[in-house]
């Protein structure tokens, strides 16, 4: 025994010789801990393997190192049908003793067995399935799922537990009782299904035992018995010897007997038989129709949830494609920024939902934005400028329109603005752009010249 504070091996019963820690407590724990071990050994011997879990599990709480405790633990939940928690217990007993354990075979026993390993993962997944059935209510799938489950493992309690429950759901105790006999036949003491089964009583009620009357012999007084060399002959009393009558009679007696059997034993026998064989054919039958409309249930509900995530896909590839055509658009108007084409690069970050773009694109959005819109407004005043120099009254018109509608501060560019609908003959507009001259920048120069022109479109 190694001391618990600094590892040194012990060789006083009170203290360590090498930091003199005290070990009396200790080696009372370690004491405790091995005579739950102890418990739990004897009671797996016996097949109480719930009895044994729960010393074994207490023999733990108090040393949790102990790997012979957590071997055997392992053990006992393998013999239940829970590998996966056998393996666990196995694993880290071997974390605690790293030479010279058991746990290390155990280990090698399942996993150099690549099928075992396979079987034990399906049917953990069969398992949860059945579960997710009986919440759905789908019971009939369950036990289906269940029996496919019990045949590759046969010891897993919880499935005949849970295969129990269900027939008793469905009123057929047979069966529920053969299924717990099947756990208590592994673990006899097994609480869930001791109480599973006197629910089962309860649900079955009492049986009324059978009385057995048996007749009582009563002695013939009238007949005389005599001995005839080595046989005792009993003859009644008053009774004639018609020995060939009464052969003629037995004949005729035994002929109706023949025929009362023929037709009364033997015919209903033959049709109890032909009846039982079609009631057998119908059973299987109906059971075959049964799994088969399980099975057709199972997979119109798989086709289902296929349909919806189909449906999910799509829906997901959908606003995949919307959102990579407005990064594509992003990056054209970025494209636009980069060949100094702000008016251009302006019209197409206008074309794009920036709701619809991703918290990155619309970061950068708005950083283009931020720069393409100043710039685009002093590039449209400059080309609707010019071209209204150059007397391109259209072009000057569609420059100086989206520029002050940009910017609605520009009022030069609502100024010459109007001047281009003037001369381009558009009076109605021409009009309308004067007035908010006048309007907006009164007394100034702007509104002075506007005012002019405005007099004498209206005189016209």
């Amino acid at each position: 025994m190694k001391c618990f504070n600094c590892g040194a091996e012990l060789e006083r019963p009170d203290y360590c010789d090498h930091c003199g820690v005290d070990i009396s407590r200790y080696r009372r724990l370690l004491q405790i801990s091995n005579a739950y071990y102890n418990e739990g050994l004897d009671k797996a011997k016996v097949r109480d393997l719930t009895g044994a879990i729960v010393s074994l599990r207490q023999s733990l709480k108090i040393n949790k190192k102990n790997t012979d405790a957590r071997n055997l633990l392992g053990l006992v939940q393998f013999e239940m049908g829970d590998v996966v928690e056998a393996l666990s217990q196995w694993i880290l007993s071997k974390n605690f003793q790293k030479a010279d354990n058991l746990a290390d075979y155990y280990i090698e026993s399942v996993q150099k067995n690549p099928a075992r390993l396979q079987a034990v993962n399906t049917t953990i997944k069969k398992y949860n399935q059945s579960l997710l059935y009986c919440e759905q209510g789908s019971y009939d799938l369950a036990i289906i799922q269940l029996k496919k489950i019990l045949s590759t493992n046969t010891n897993l309690l919880k499935g005949h537990q849970l295969l129990a429950l269900l027939y008793m759901k469905t009123d057929n105790y047979g069966r529920a009782r053969s299924e717990l006999k099947k756990v208590l036949d592994i673990d006899r003491t097994n609480t869930t299904a001791l109480r599973y089964m006197k629910e089962l009583d309860e649900a079955e009620g009492k049986q009324p035992r059978r009385q057995v009357h048996r007749e009582e012999k009563q002695d013939n007084k009238d007949a005389i018995a005599y001995v005839s060399g080595n046989e005792t002959i009993i003859q009644p009393v008053g009774v004639k010897d018609n020995t060939g009558l009464h052969s003629v009679i037995n004949v005729a007696i035994g002929i109706a007997i023949g025929v009362a059997v023929m037709w009364f034993l033997i015919l209903p026998a033959q049709q109890q038989m032909t009846s039982s064989e079609l009631n057998d054919a119908v059973a299987e039958y109906s059971n075959q129709v049964e799994q088969k409309t399980a099975a057709l249930t199972s997979l119109e509900a798989e086709m289902e949830t296929l349909r919806k995530e189909s449906e999910a896909a799509v829906q997901a590839a959908g606003e995949a494609s919307e959102k990579l055509e407005l990064q594509e658009e992003l990056l054209k108007a970025y494209r636009s920024f980069a060949e100094e084409d702000m008016p251009g690069s302006l019209e197409q970050l206008e074309q794009i939902d920036k709701e619809a773009l991703t918290e990155d694109g619309k970061v950068l959005y708005d950083s283009l934005f931020a720069q393409v819109g100043a710039e685009a407004v002093a590039e449209l005043y400059r080309t609707g400028h010019a071209a209204y120099q150059a007397r391109d009254y259209a072009a000057a018109v569609e420059a100086l329109e989206k520029c002050y509608n940009l910017d609605n501060t520009q009022g030069d560019a609502l100024y010459f603005l109007a001047r281009s609908c003037h001369g381009a003959g558009d009076t109605e507009k021409a009009i309308t752009y004067y007035q908010k001259v006048i309007d907006e920048y009164p007394n100034t120069k702007k509104a002075t010249d506007s005012a002019r022109y405005l007099a004498g479109l209206q005189a016209e």
